[in-house]
């Protein structure tokens, strides 16, 4: 499952943007891939999304990142409000960072789900369900 694993892989390297203390999301570098954990992740208020939101513009700007991956559990649902939120904005805060490479995991249909609304000029975006495929993907 993907948020077993995603919780136990080895990391290449942690770095931390201040965030809200208690958030459902976390952050993890692997490379030149930065990461998005959202496990559990039952569509958060406006406040805790623009939060996630905000961490990854800052984080994923950085010269030190060259693709993204939200990885989302088995769990996850998404309101109709919060993907309107994410078609809006995550395709801009794709477009903000200006990697080459925007992925998003799921065992499920959540990642084809995003990703059939998210638009990044620039950007190959796709989704995966597994996140080993996911980060080799992205370091191509």
């Amino acid at each position: 499952m993907i948020g077993q694993s995603a919780q136990t892989a080895p990391s290449e390297s942690k770095d931390s943007v201040p965030g809200p203390d208690a958030s459902e999301w976390e952050f993890e570098k692997r490379g030149t891939v930065g990461i998005w954990f959202m496990q559990g992740w039952q569509g958060y208020t406006d406040e805790d999304l623009e939060a996630a939101s905000d961490h990854y513009r800052e984080r994923g700007k950085r010269a030190d990142i060259t693709a993204t991956l939200a990885v989302f559990g088995d769990d996850t649902t998404l309101p109709a409000e919060t993907q309107e939120y994410m078609d809006e904005e995550w395709s801009r805060n794709g477009e903000y960072t200006g990697v080459d490479r925007i992925g998003f995991v799921s065992d499920g249909t959540t990642a084809m789900a995003v990703r059939s609304n998210v638009e990044v000029p620039g950007a190959t975006v796709e989704s995966v369900r597994d996140l080993d495929d996911a980060v080799a993907w992205a370091r191509d």
